[in-house]
């Protein structure tokens, strides 16, 4: 299947389905969000296909930031179901990120003295290989740092470090990542590295 996709990649809709890895969601999956998008029009402005049981406001404020493996972003966008994407003030997505149902991205709050506008803030940014569980939530101005863990069920209220895992609501940081094999390290430990990274 690959690579007849590769063998017809110069087709540009062809293009986009192999460079996406849209091909991996599965047949049906691939259908329905299609016809959901092209035939229904839901979602349709943005540059992407998005689960047909999400749902999207302002998408073409959506940026997946461009890179090597940025494909499981596109993906995660088409497979994870009953998502909330609120791109307001936008929400920007770095390569190898991936995220399960039900998440919600929240980039903008209404205005206290009129709830007929949003708060003008700064976009959510999702760093590089981030994993976010099952029903996260990610509120406005959020910064979540490359290589960074959250926990299913997680609010995320205030900015994430890198190479950390957090959990909770309001999520805590709970663990580190080592920066050299990604493994658990506590927070008790001096270095950024693991033990058997350290020796």
């Amino acid at each position: 299947m690959k690579s007849l996709l590769k063998s017809l990649s110069f087709i540009p809709f062809i293009n986009r389905l192999y460079n996406r890895k849209y091909y991996a969601t599965g047949i049906g999956i691939y259908l329905i969000n299609s016809f959901y998008k092209r035939i229904l029009g839901i979602n349709r402005q943005g540059d992407f296909l998005l689960n047909f049981t999400s749902r999207a406001n302002s998408p073409k404020k959506i940026i997946i930031l461009k890179g090597t493996d940025s494909s499981s972003v596109y993906l995660s966008l088409a497979t994870s179901g009953g998502c909330y994407y609120q791109a307001i003030n936008g929400i920007e997505f770095g390569e190898g990120t991936i995220w399960s149902n039900n998440c919600s991205f929240i980039s903008a709050n209404h205005s206290f003295t009129d709830l007929k506008k949003h708060n003008k803030v700064n976009k959510i940014k999702i760093g590089k290989n981030v994993w976010l569980g099952s029903n996260c939530v990610v509120l406005p101005e959020v910064s979540i740092g490359d290589y960074s863990i959250l926990g299913a069920g997680s609010v995320v209220t205030k900015s994430i470090e890198s190479y950390t895992i957090s959990v909770g609501n309001p999520a805590k940081v709970v663990a580190r990542r080592c920066k050299k094999c990604l493994n658990k390290v506590s927070l008790s430990t001096k270095t950024d590295n693991c033990n058997n990274c350290s020796i």
